[in-house]
Order: structure tokens, then C-alpha cells, then sequence
């Protein structure tokens, strides 16, 4: 019945975070801006992952945020982190450090339903998931197998 389609963020600049999320290999598919240039956003995408990046003017400098639905107003507590999944962490990270996309390598360590991860931030602070290796099948509680 449900499927992903989309994640969102807000971020500070629209062209700092394209340009990280185009090292992890995500494409940009689309923009847009509202008519008075208060809010841009770009979709990008990474196979069929989408990944929409919202871009708001400073609320000093926006004059009418109310003209904006309470689901698109400013920036507000939201993602904690999403994942990514890689065939090598180390590779990984060695990538984005040679890209300039990192300027240290956070520890990969080992992982409960996965065999390495790590998090990385974006240029917002925003938390990404590395993970390596299969996902184990997470079972259910006996409970809810009826």
C-alpha cells in the first residue's frame, strides 16, 4: 500500500548542499521557486531514492512567510538521519574526503542490523547513515506474528 517517495530538508544553501549531495552521487531532477523568491527547492535523486531539499530566505529578510502553508514555513525540528548504503565504508569515506566533501573521517563502527556504519553530516549539520554490508532481517515479536 505504502511506498518511499521523498525525504525532506531544509538547508541554508541551496548550492552547498547540491553540491555534497551530488558526491554521494544523487542528480538533481528539478527546481523550483515560489514567485517572490522567498523559497527554492531541488529534487535530486540516487536510483529511486528522491531527496527534496527546501531553501528559505532568512526570516529577517522575508516579508510574508504567512502566504506559506504551516507545513512550508521556515525551518523547524525535522530529520534526524537517513542511510545510505555502500559497499565499503572505508571506500566511501575515502571519496568524500578526496572530494573535499569531508574534511575529517568520522570511526566506522560495527553495526547491529547491518555489518559497518558510520554517520556523516552535510553542510546544515544534517546526519547521513553509511552502512555497510547485508541488512539483517530484523524479526517481529512473537507477539504480533498472529
Amino acid at each position: 500500500m505504502f511506498s518511499f517517495h521523498h525525504l525532506t530538508m531544509s538547508v541554508q544553501s541551496l548550492s552547498a548542499s547540491e553540491r555534497f549531495y551530488k558526491g554521494l552521487g544523487f542528480e538533481p531532477v528539478y527546481r523550483w521557486q515560489d514567485e517572490v523568491g522567498q523559497l527554492q527547492i531541488c529534487h535530486l535523486q540516487l536510483g529511486q531514492a528522491l531527496l527534496e531539499l527546501y531553501c528559505f530566505k532568512p526570516e529577517e529578510e522575508v516579508e510574508a512567510l504567512a502566504s506559506f502553508p504551516p507545513w512550508a514555513k521556515g525551518t523547524r525540528l525535522g530529520l534526524r538521519h537517513f542511510a545510505l548504503q555502500v559497499n565499503d565504508v572505508d571506500d566511501a569515506l575515502s571519496a568524500l574526503h578526496g572530494a573535499g566533501l569531508l574534511t575529517d573521517k568520522p570511526s566506522v563502527v560495527p553495526g547491529q542490523s547491518c555489518d559497518r556504519y558510520v554517520f556523516i553530516m552535510d553542510p546544515d549539520g544534517n546526519s547521513i547513515e553509511l552502512l555497510e554490508g547485508p541488512l539483517v532481517h530484523i524479526q517481529r515479536p512473537e507477539s504480533s506474528a498472529n
